[in-house]
C-alpha cells in the first residue's frame, strides 16, 4: 500500500460506533491522521482508546461509521483484510513472540509463509531491521533469553517487516521498567524519522504523549 496523496489523511475515521453488548465502547468518533504523523491516544482504562486502535486494522469490528486507511474501507468485506494488514504493523503490550523460535525465525516466519519470500531474502531483511532497533547481535537467541525491552524491540522489528505505511502500538511499554520504557519510546519516534511511517500509539504515559506531534485524549468512548 503506497500513500496516494500526502495531503489527504492516511487514516480517516468517521462517526464510528462500537458496542460490547449494550455498552457503547466508541461513541460517534471521528478523527483524521496525516501521513507521517506521530499521534498518541491517551486516556483512562475503559476510555475506548485500545478499541479505537484495534478497529483501525479490524481486530475489532465496528457497529457503525467508517474507517478509511489510505483510501480503502477497512470494514468493506470486498477488500482483502490480510492484504490491508500487511501495511498496518501492530505492536502489542504482550510481546506475542513464538518462544520456540529464535529472534530471526520470529521475524522471517510471516514473510516466508504469507508472502512466499525466499529464506535468504527474508533473513537479510530481518537482520537489517534488527540493526535498526539495536539488537542485531540477538538474531539467533530465543525470546526467553532476552529482557523485556529487547523482546519489545523484536516485536517492533516484526511489525516493520513488511514496511507498513502505518505502525500501530497498543501500550507498547506497559510491561517495561522505566529505563526500557524510555528506550522504546525514543525508538518509536526515531523509526518514524528514519523510515517515514505514520505512528499511532495508545498509552497511559504522559511523557510519551509529550513526544508526539499530536495527543488525542479519550474518555467514555469519545474524543475530548
Amino acid at each position: 500500500m503506497t500513500e496516494k496523496n500526502s495531503t489527504e489523511p492516511i487514516i480517516s475515521i468517521r462517526h464510528v460506533w462500537k458496542y460490547f453488548g449494550q455498552l457503547p465502547a466508541l461513541q460517534d468518533v471521528s478523527l483524521d491522521i496525516a501521513p507521517g504523523e506521530r499521534v498518541v491516544i491517551i486516556g483512562p482504562s475503559g476510555s475506548g482508546k485500545s478499541t479505537l486502535l484495534r478497529s483501525i486494522n479490524r481486530l475489532e469490528e465496528i457497529d457503525g461509521g467508517s474507517i478509511i486507511v489510505n483510501g480503502q474501507d477497512i470494514n468493506d468485506k470486498a477488500n482483502n483484510i490480510n492484504e490491508m494488514r500487511r501495511n498496518l504493523g501492530m505492536v502489542f503490550q504482550q510481546f506475542n513472540l513464538f518462544p520456540h523460535k529464535t529472534v530471526l525465525q520470529n521475524l522471517t516466519l510471516a514473510p516466508r509463509k504469507l508472502l512466499n519470500i525466499p529464506k535468504a531474502e527474508a533473513e537479510t531483511m530481518a537482520l537489517k531491521l534488527l540493526k535498526k532497533v539495536g539488537i542485531s547481535d540477538k538474531a539467533n537467541v530465543y525470546p526467553a533469553m532476552l529482557s523485556g525491552g529487547q523482546q519489545q524491540r523484536v516485536a517492533i522489528a516484526r511489525a516493520l517487516v513488511n514496511a507498513p505505511a502505518v505502525l500501530l502500538a497498543d501500550e507498547p511499554s506497559g510491561n517495561l521498567d522505566s529505563h526500557n520504557r524510555d528506550e522504546i519510546h525514543r525508538l518509536f519516534f526515531e523509526l518514524r524519522d528514519r523510515l517515514g511511517q505514520t505512528v499511532v500509539i495508545v498509552t497511559h504515559d504522559e511523557h510519551l504523549a509529550a513526544m508526539a506531534d499530536r495527543k488525542i485524549t479519550m474518555s467514555d468512548g469519545t474524543i475530548l
